[in-house]
């Protein structure tokens, strides 16, 4: 059995792109200087309480044209097969936050429903970016199909409770899912990331 292995981020170096935020928010083009001032301080609100972690673990996959079957469970979708065709193993990670992204919102959207907007689009972003970082370390030396995340091209979001009890994602992140399967810590990710090569194993 495969093991599951921990990364810990630095939430100040953390990529995030304000105009993704920005556009989560609706807005278009340049951020007005008031609206620019707005995100600075939320960005820095955001990086002193973000404690960026992430888990992951590989799994042997199989994939047919709508089924695909990991060492922990079966998931149904085609988009997920085409993504990860060719492929013989994945990993499976999560990425979180953590709780004080959570506590921070909270308390904005009592005190301040416009900078809680904010702050909860640049935690959006931010997660996101941490995302990247992950799929970047796991990718180096590898070639690597695209991240794909339960919730998205027909992958139930049921699966979530299976990604992450593969990963102990309880125990090792804090990361629990309501019974309509939504995470939290809010702004956590699960994924699968195929991998078509290794070079690793070529040598």
């Amino acid at each position: 059995m495969s093991e599951v292995f921990l990364s810990v981020g630095n939430a100040q170096t953390i990529r995030i792109n304000r105009r993704e935020a920005a556009r989560y928010l609706g807005y278009r083009g340049v951020l007005a200087p008031d609206a620019e001032a707005l995100f600075d301080v939320c960005e820095r609100e955001l990086r002193a309480v973000a404690a960026p972690r992430a888990v992951w673990r590989t799994s042997p996959v199989q994939s047919d044209e709508a089924l695909v079957t990991f060492s922990f469970c079966k998931v149904e979708s085609a988009a997920l097969a085409k993504n990860l065709s060719g492929c013989k193993k994945a990993f499976v990670f999560a990425a979180t936050l953590g709780a004080g992204v959570d506590r921070a919102m909270l308390r904005l959207q009592k005190t301040d429903p416009a900078k809680a907007a904010v702050f909860d689009a640049l935690a959006s972003a931010a997660v996101e970016g941490w995302c990247n970082e992950v799929n970047e370390a796991l990718s180096q030396g590898r070639q690597t199909c695209p991240r794909f995340s339960p919730g998205y091209g027909g992958v139930a979001l049921r699966h979530q409770a299976d990604l992450l009890q593969f990963l102990d994602a309880q125990r090792k992140l804090g990361i629990t899912l309501s019974e309509t399967f939504f995470m939290s810590p809010v702004k956590s990710v699960t994924a699968v990331i195929g991998i078509r090569r290794d070079e690793d194993e070529t040598h």
